[in-house]
């Protein structure tokens, strides 16, 4: 008997509140989704668990195809998938599909959940099929495009998915579309591999006419102009990213070296350098400048400039740096070079572990620059690390490229 009971636990639950929704006539939509997750979930005992799905499929049956049980089915069947009842759930809301008398609406509700049945069971095709044929509704036209925006992204079919974000942005008048751009660059990014400089300039300037601000198609811009060893044109769009986003300043600098030596203005160079650290505080620009130093006027010159820094800002690579330059400078004394070269060992081993780039969003970590999260899915929120912080997002987590 209390196996029993402990099986229709769910379906008694279940069942009263479509009770009362038809009794009362209101909306089931409020709360019943919520009512079923904890109705599957109760059950904390090992054998009752066992039993809660045959308890939903005993519900499956009671419950008729009117519209005033549609709601009700459509939520056990999400609740089905997200339990990984996949089966189940496709064979729930294709059996509702078959129904009579079902509004445009209720049909186009229950593709989008058969949609996603398919995208859960990783039938790409078939999920693909029925959202393409939603895109068009009013009701579930933007979270269809949306599906499919991830599908071919993870197909990476970039032309199919730029076209999709090009649907999406009646959805989004007015705003900058970073996605879109980003699909603009990977096509850019195939172009420069094929050889098509030309295609991929063209990629590259509709990628910033769809988000000024897409970092990443400006550096694939200087990376066309380097090629073409066009020396200050390459300068000024390197320069530029500062106007786009700063973060990313560390990215820039070091090809910016190249463009001055070319040019012969490697004081411009020091200059901007010293203007990167003092606006911005870029260590990544302080480093380079100490190295610069050391080229020019010696070690004692970079570890100097290096030292008057650390009154003001103190992290790994800068204490590491300088006492790099400090040892090859004065460091005479066989003791203090022993326990220099043991700091170095250290701190070098530290630095080594450091990622160099995380996520200012969910706070992945990488030891390379992704312009796409593969942790968040999201675009252009992967920047160089600052060694003296750090990220701390949500779910860290370190995967060395």
């Amino acid at each position: 008997m209390l196996e029993l009971l402990t099986l229709l636990l769910p379906v008694a639950a279940a069942s009263g509140w479509y009770a009362a929704a038809r009794h009362h006539g209101r909306n089931l939509s409020a709360g019943l989704n919520d009512g079923l997750q904890r109705a599957y979930q109760t059950p904390t005992d090992t054998a009752i668990g066992a039993r809660a799905d045959e308890a939903f499929h005993l519900l499956r049956q009671i419950a008729d195809s009117s519209a005033k049980t549609l709601e009700l089915q459509l939520a056990l069947g999400g609740l089905l998938r997200r339990s990984g009842e996949l089966s189940k759930a496709i064979e729930l809301h294709e059996r509702l599909h078959s129904q009579p008398q079902m509004s445009d609406e209720q049909l186009h509700a229950i593709r989008f959940e058969l949609g996603m049945d398919y995208l859960s069971a990783g039938l790409l095709d078939r999920a693909e099929t029925v959202f393409a044929g939603l895109t068009a509704t009013a009701s579930h036209g933007k979270a269809s495009l949306q599906q499919m925006l991830a599908i071919y992204q993870s197909e990476k079919d970039w032309v199919r998915a730029a076209e999709c974000a090009r649907s999406l942005k009646k959805f989004d008048a007015g705003q900058r579309n970073a996605t879109l751009a980003h699909l603009l660059c990977e096509q850019a990014e195939s172009a420069i591999a094929r050889g098509e400089t030309v295609a991929a300039h063209a990629h590259l300037q509709q990628a910033l006419a769809e988000d000024p601000r897409c970092v990443r198609a400006t550096l694939l811009k200087s990376r066309l102009a380097l090629q073409r060893q066009q020396w200050a044109e390459a300068g000024t769009l390197l320069r530029s990213v500062e106007f786009q986003n700063p973060a990313f300043l560390p990215e820039v600098i070091g090809q910016l070296r190249l463009c001055h030596a070319n040019l012969r203005d490697m004081d411009g160079y020091l200059t901007y350098l010293d203007y990167v650290y003092q606006r911005y505080r870029t260590e990544a620009a302080a480093l380079l400048l100490a190295d610069e130093l050391a080229q020019r006027e010696g070690a004692p010159a970079a570890a100097s400039y290096l030292t008057g820094l650390l009154s003001e800002r103190s992290s790994l690579n800068l204490i590491r740096r300088t006492l790099h330059y400090a040892g090859a400078a004065t460091c005479i004394d066989g003791d203090c070079l022993s326990i220099l070269r043991r700091c170095l060992t250290a701190l070098d081993g530290l630095a080594s572990r450091h990622p160099g780039y995380g996520c200012v969003q969910c706070g992945y970590e990488c030891r390379e620059l992704h312009w796409h999260c593969p942790t968040c899915r999201a675009w252009e929120t992967i920047q160089p690390a600052d060694p003296g912080v750090g990220f701390s997002g949500k779910t860290p987590a370190t995967t060395p490229s």
